[in-house]
């Protein structure tokens, strides 16, 4: 199948090499003004969890038709009910519910929820809950408008795919940045990765977003490595950065925090 949003280069890489890596993350959150091009991109993620072929997603296979036709088993669209303008937080209980039973036909179960930044607050806690703790089966996708609406819990645990266009700028100036970071992880200088690290110290949305980007480099990197040493590696460090992205939610220190990810990240 063809990626199906133009004009996001960064975004379409980023998910191409999640798919042909088969690492998923078991939340995406996927942010834009554009709706349709917010619900394509979801659509094929969820196709290629559910794809049955070798290349993902196909889009000829049993999996992939049934999702087309809007009839996969395993995959569930959660939106804002009739005549209201939010998401319950009983809803989200359904899907907590739904979560624990083992996929029907897939590998995986899909949950999208779309507006995600319609969950009320209450909504957004409990699913807080299974998004610390996700069932291995699990895939969550979140379609937001504006994530300054969800909570930053909820947004540190989600892989982050912009497609707005409002802060690009901004946006540019953080890819950037993961990727020159990412390059000097290889060297193993903690001074420059701390040199590097240093504007994101008093801006915990900024240094949000750069975890994720770090976060989508790493995963993409891994695809190329054939040594299992260095995949070892790889996968410390995406652990580690995981882990500092659930550390953002408190008031811990940022230079702290980039103190600890500079040395575990450059850690042989």
């Amino acid at each position: 199948m063809k990626f199906p949003v133009t004009g996001n280069d960064g975004v379409k890489n980023a998910v191409e090499n999640m798919i042909s890596a088969k690492r998923i993350p078991h939340a995406i959150l996927i942010e834009g003004a554009d709706r349709t091009a917010k619900t394509a991109l979801s659509r094929f993620i969820c196709s290629a969890a559910v794809c049955e072929n070798e290349v993902k997603p196909c889009g000829e296979c049993d999996g992939c038709r049934l999702l087309s036709k809007r009839n996969h088993p395993d995959v569930t669209i959660v939106t804002t009910e009739k005549d209201r303008k939010t998401i319950s937080v009983n809803q989200v209980r359904e899907i907590i519910l739904e979560a624990s039973v083992v996929p029907q036909k897939a590998d995986k179960k899909i949950f999208i929820i779309e507006p995600a930044d319609a969950m009320t607050v209450q909504a957004q806690n409990a699913l807080l809950k299974i998004l610390e703790e996700p069932p291995k089966s699990v895939v969550f996708i979140l379609n937001a408008t504006n994530r300054s609406l969800m909570l930053s819990t909820v947004i540190s645990r989600c892989t982050l795919l912009s497609l707005t266009l409002a802060g690009e700028e901004d946006g540019n100036k953080t890819e950037s940045l993961a990727d020159r970071f990412f390059e000097q992880i290889k060297s193993g200088s903690q001074y420059e990765l701390m040199k590097l690290l240093a504007p994101l110290e008093k801006d915990r949305t900024k240094a949000l977003d750069f975890y994720n980007e770090l976060e989508v480099k790493i995963i993409s990197d891994i695809r190329h490595i054939s040594s299992p040493t260095l995949v070892c590696r790889y996968d410390r460090m995406l652990d580690t950065v995981t882990n500092h992205k659930k550390l953002l939610k408190s008031n811990a220190n940022l230079s702290l925090l980039f103190t600890i990810l500079a040395a575990k990240i450059t850690e042989r």
